[in-house]
């Protein structure tokens, strides 16, 4: 789990005074139940299987699994090596388990960033960090025609093609509904075709955050691609340099200044006429390296549905070697995050393969990596799945199972599909695991959006995230193995196996409810 604060173990102890549960709106036919097959096959997933699992993944010899790493490679093959035990079939490149993806270090070069705007009456060069703050994109410089726009930019807004974008974008100042808007405009206009894409910001807008956003975009980050980044440039311009530029060029840019206008967007052919901007904003490569994921797939038995896809997620990464604690371990091992949803993903496939008949559908088990590093590898599955996205029914994501309450466990995502109500349903068919299943207890803390299931939800898969909360030894080297409750894993990971052997089985593949889907939409804003 990336990015969390540490949160009372109280609240989690409170779990199980969680409202009543809905009742399922998918009780459908189940397709060829094998009669008892799956309990015999749950059973098999017991508190020692799951400790030997992590106690290899979390041992002081992987060294945290960094990405990258040998050691994280190491884990990797390990996976590969499990899957292949229980009969799976490769999922990866080129016939193997493994999905490789390129793993760059990268920063905004600043000191190759310009924003020039030329006429027939001269040009303007703006100044970075002063004028205009600038969002890294592909490498090479661009010099384009400028088309205004009045209104929101959209995908299907014509006469973008091969141009340079000045558009308004309304808001006074990065706060979370800002930033998504830039995203979701810069993601369309580069589906429309555009080269490059100014914003330009109201008058509110605080000076000093263009110089913040220039400094922070130069910081180094990692990103799951290779060579030319995926987006267009795309800068934030002050109104101040947009009337310069319209003085001293002699043009009318009226409609990007003063009150955004509303509704859809439109070229206006009449302004900014014969205005070319020559803009670049491009990326410096630090590292370049690449990293796995394991992909293992157990085809369905039913000749309709085995083409469609039930995805288990778990990250096997951690965060490698760090600063000692006053022990002097200096070896972050994630025994809980997450050799414990990686262990609880190999047993559930363990599980399904030992079944005298598979499911209906396909189960395609997805390890990532990277994950600590910003949701890297799933990010990287999702956008390049070696099945076809569209056959991908449902994600189960596993992070961090092993610890708190041993009575019950979190599933983020109930409220926003039906599988809220089939894992309520499942729960309350398997009173012997002993488990209530919460709703999520920590709403403010945005974890749906915080673990690789994100990644499954961007492109409107219907997702569910088990998660049992963060502890005193969340990312300390004190994570170890002798303090996950396995036998509070192995039922989590029995509940999980239930609930994707219906999920399976059942023809009418899972839905959003109609506003789960319009939440998930806005706060994923890239979309598909």
């Amino acid at each position: 789990m990336r990015s969390v604060k540490s949160l009372s173990l109280l609240v989690l102890l409170l779990a199980g005074c969680a409202g009543p549960a809905r009742e399922s709106a998918s009780t459908q036919q189940i397709a060829a139940p094998a009669s008892l097959a799956p309990e015999s096959a749950a059973a098999g997933i017991t508190p020692e299987a799951i400790h030997r699992q992590i106690a290899f993944l979390a041992s002081d010899e992987m060294r945290g699994r960094d990405t990258p790493s040998p050691e994280l490679e190491r884990a990797a093959q390990y996976i590969a090596d499990e899957f292949r035990s229980y009969g799976l079939q490769p999922g990866g490149d080129e016939g193997t388990y493994l999905q490789w993806f390129p793993l760059q270090r990268r920063v905004l070069d600043t000191a190759a960033t310009r924003l020039t705007i030329r006429s027939a009456s001269g040009e303007v060069t703006l100044e970075g960090g002063t004028d205009f703050a600038a969002f890294a994109g592909v490498p090479n410089e661009v010099s384009a025609p400028v088309a205004v726009v009045a209104g929101e930019v959209k995908s299907e807004t014509p006469g973008l093609g091969g141009r340079v974008v000045l558009a308004r974008l309304p808001g006074a100042d990065l706060n979370r509904d800002f930033e998504r808007t830039l995203i979701q405009r810069r993601a369309a206009a580069q589906a429309a075709g555009a080269a490059a894409i100014i914003f330009v910001v109201d008058e509110e807008f605080p000076a000093r955050t263009l110089s913040v956003t220039m400094t922070m975009n130069a910081r180094p980050s990692r990103r799951p691609t290779v060579g030319e980044a995926r987006d267009i440039p795309a800068f934030l311009l002050t109104q101040g340099a947009v009337r310069r530029v319209a003085q001293e060029l002699k043009v009318d840019l009226a409609p990007v200044l003063g009150s955004a206008a509303a509704g859809a967007g439109r070229v206006v052919s009449d302004a900014g006429a014969g205005l070319t901007a020559v803009a670049s904003a491009p990326v410096r490569v630090l590292e370049d390296h690449r990293a796995p994921n394991v992909v293992g797939i157990l085809p369905g038995s039913d000749p309709e549905l085995r083409d469609t896809y039930v995805v288990f997620s778990a990250h096997f990464d951690h965060v490698g070697v760090g600063r000692a604690d006053a022990n002097g371990d200096s070896i972050y091992n994630g025994a809980d995050d997450n050799a414990s949803g990686t262990s609880g993903l190999l047993e559930v496939a363990r599980a399904f393969a030992k079944l005298p008949k598979a499911p209906a559908r396909s189960l395609l088990f997805l390890a990532v990596s990277a994950e600590e590093k910003g949701l890297l590898g799933s990010e990287y599955y999702s956008d390049n799945p070696t099945v076809p996205l569209e056959s991908i029914v449902a994600n189960i994501n596993v992070d961090m199972i092993g610890r708190n309450a041993p009575d019950s466990i979190v599933v983020i995502g109930q409220e926003y599909s039906s599988l809220g109500p089939l894992v309520q349903e499942v729960a309350r068919a398997h009173p012997e695991l002993g488990l209530t299943v919460a709703q999520d207890i920590w709403p403010q803390e945005r974890f749906f959006f915080r673990s690789d299931h994100y990644n499954f939800a961007r492109k409107e898969i219907p997702a569910l995230f088990f998660f049992a909360g963060v502890h005193e030894d969340y990312h300390r080297p004190s994570d170890h193995v002798e303090k996950i409750d396995t036998d509070k894993t192995a039922r989590v990971a029995r509940l999980i196996f239930y609930t994707a052997y219906e999920i399976a089985n059942r023809r009418q593949p899972p839905t959003w409810t109609e506003e789960g889907l319009r939440e998930v939409r806005a706060m994923t804003a890239r979309g598909r």
